[in-house]
């Protein structure tokens, strides 16, 4: 195994972009390669530059994945841990986006991790709307209680009332029925 060299086509790239490069040369011829790198970075890398900037990130590429899915588990497992995301569904998110990064798709990955923060974010918020009803059916009970405690205690009054005025009752008659109407007795 040769030792790279510092001064490599690849040198002034960035690790993302040695790592975008890499998934492209792996899907296309490498003059199609030479030419894209050409075009995106400015350097015409040659054939054998090519195949052997190939073979050394093959031997990076395990360890890169595992980074990448520990990245994204530490992710989720937030998301998990801000009680939004039940465990089943973080662990489900977590086994997919690690098969994506263990199948050479971080951006595959990437979206299923945002797509667990979209999700996260509209739970929270249906939980909020789902207290919000709650207090609102809490709301109504009591105020339809209140409205019938109210209404009973009306037509109370309005038999005292009718009780008051019937001048044919005695004095102790009256009494005795005002008190039974208002359940004094």
């Amino acid at each position: 195994m040769r030792k790279r060299r510092r001064d490599a086509w690849d040198a002034a790239l960035s690790e993302a972009q040695r790592w975008e490069a890499y998934e492209k040369a792996k899907a296309v011829a490498w003059t199609a390669f030479a030419d894209w790198c050409a075009a995106e970075f400015g350097v015409r890398p040659g054939k054998n530059a090519i195949y052997d900037w190939m073979a050394f990130m093959r031997r990076q590429e395990g360890a890169h994945r595992l980074e990448r899915a520990i990245a994204a588990r530490q992710e989720l497992k937030g998301l998990a841990d801000a009680a939004a995301l039940d465990a089943r569904t973080a662990d489900a998110y977590m086994a997919l986006a690690n098969d994506a990064i263990l199948s050479g798709d971080p951006d595959k990955a990437a979206k299923i991790v945002a797509a667990a923060v979209r999700i996260n974010a509209a739970s929270l918020r249906l939980a909020e709307q789902r207290q919000q009803a709650e207090r609102l059916d809490l709301q109504r009970q009591a105020l339809a209680l209140q409205r019938e405690r109210f209404e009973a205690a009306e037509r109370r009054l309005d038999a005292a009332s009718g009780v008051a005025a019937d001048e044919t009752l005695s004095e102790a008659e009256r009494l005795a029925r005002i008190k039974a109407i208002f359940g004094l007795s």
